[in-house]
């Protein structure tokens, strides 16, 4: 298990690809690259669990931490990509605090959560090393909230004070459209949506990410 939570809560400048094709190739080319971290795409990708293994395995050699966006917060979704190896989750449509400690609640081990325990799942070595993993996992893991919506964007301090919840990542699209700002970078509104969220996550010690569909909207989030 590759887990890098203490670098990013550090701020290190990490590097990663995002995987949404469900193809266990183009992971594996993405891993030769030398990123920190890979993404598995399952909510907007066609991946199963099965392609979710196979994307998994072809990272073993490398040197990235794998993470996984699943498509809802569920307690079998977050198990079955824990159980694989996850060293991260990414959460979609995460509006409220009460979301934000259910999804902590799904993807942590006793005393933090309630996640399954079993020692042969492929996280633990299939049982060779169980011990040092249900030690590490919690401390370990990665959580991801997005942030999409207004609603999410007023709750968005409230959703970073949960402890667990790492990283607020913002749907851009999602944002700008159930904001009805379809102008999106280039509206000053959206903008300062954007920095509301930056800003609720810095007041609680983490971490705050996005997707930049253009590289010329960069500067506007810096």
């Amino acid at each position: 298990m590759k887990f890098i939570r203490e670098r990013v809560l550090k701020g290190e400048f990490l590097a990663g690809a995002w995987c949404n094709m469900g193809s266990s190739i183009t992971t594996e080319m993405a891993g030769a690259l030398g990123y920190d971290w890979v993404m598995l795409d399952q909510e907007h990708g066609p991946g199963d669990n099965t392609t979710l293994l196979h994307q998994m395995q072809s990272l073993s050699g490398a040197k990235a931490a794998v993470f996984v966006r699943v498509p809802w917060r569920d307690r079998i979704l977050f198990k079955r990509a824990l159980d694989l190896g996850a060293s991260g989750l990414m959460i979609p449509y995460v509006q409220t605090a009460a979301e934000a400690k259910e999804i902590v609640t799904l993807a942590k081990y006793v005393p933090q959560g309630e996640r399954g325990i079993a020692a042969s799942p492929r996280c633990a070595s299939f049982s060779l090393n169980f011990d040092n993993y249900f030690a590490g996992a919690n401390a370990g893991l990665v959580t991801f909230a997005q942030i999409e919506t207004p609603l999410a964007v007023d709750n968005a301090e409230a959703i970073a004070a949960v402890d667990g919840i790492d990283v607020l990542f913002v749907g851009p699209k999602d944002l700008a459209i159930s904001s009805s700002y379809l102008d999106w970078f280039e509206n000053d509104k959206y903008v300062t949506l954007l920095k509301r969220i930056a800003a609720a996550a810095k007041n609680n010690g983490k971490v705050c990410g996005i997707h930049m569909p253009q590289a010329k909207w960069v500067p506007l989030v810096k």
